[in-house]
């Protein structure tokens, strides 16, 4: 759904996308299978990961190129510009913290297209929102508006970027405009799960990026007891 938080977007408009945390490939199967053989770069650090989502997850798409490496130092080398940029890069529970930073949206941002998107995948428990606000509010300082999708069964959240101003009026008009099913069903389960965020929170920067603390304590909080 994130390419339709900017405005007056219709499927046809999204005609590349970069993978940052590639994983199996599953994010860029589904993005083939909706929008078809559009480009898309997928970034991945570790070699294994990526042997394995060729051999059993059939991460074998023409349209997807590889790259094995870190995901920020791809970013800063890369000329590309992307319509979505997908961060997706955990080594389980945490985020790296320069994948976090606002010197990192910043570069992010620089490599979309003039109404292109970033999401992020940021965990949380069901009621510890802390880190997803920290990333919204660091993303807030560099994106023209930031929305956030709470995933439904799931304890996790995607924050959502757009270089060009919107609103959730505009992203509803979007909606109405999808015809592909598979589309409307994702947009059905997320539908009243999702808000803009304009609340104040702490802004992660190079130099101060404390995720493994912030997500350590909402490890602990949820072991004894919390939600």
């Amino acid at each position: 759904l994130a390419p339709y938080f900017a405005p007056r977007r219709l499927p046809e408009h999204v005609g590349s996308l970069a993978i940052i945390g590639l994983a199996g490939g599953t994010v860029a199967r589904q993005y083939t299978a909706i929008y078809g053989p559009i480009p898309i770069d997928g970034v991945e650090i570790d070699p294994q990961v990526v042997r394995v989502g060729q051999q059993y997850f059939a991460m074998d798409a023409p349209n997807l190129t590889v790259a094995v490496q870190d995901g920020r130092t791809w970013l800063a080398h890369s000329s590309g510009r992307y319509d979505v940029i997908v961060l997706d890069a955990y080594r389980q529970p945490y985020i790296p913290f320069h994948l976090t930073t606002v010197e990192f949206f910043r570069d992010v941002r620089d490599h979309l297209t003039l109404n292109g998107v970033t999401a992020i995948n940021v965990g949380r428990s069901r009621t510890d929102f802390r880190l997803v606000n920290a990333l919204a509010s660091t993303m807030r300082e560099v994106f023209s508006n930031v929305f956030i999708i709470d995933v439904p069964t799931a304890f996790n959240s995607l924050v959502i970027g757009t270089v060009q101003r919107s609103n959730l009026i505009e992203y509803a008009d979007n909606v109405t405009n999808l015809t592909d099913p598979r589309l409307l069903t994702v947009a059905e389960r997320a539908a009243g799960r999702i808000r803009e965020f304009k609340d104040p929170g702490p802004i992660f920067t190079d130099d101060q990026a404390p995720v493994e603390q912030m997500t350590d304590a909402i490890i602990l909080r949820y072991m004894f007891g919390g939600e």
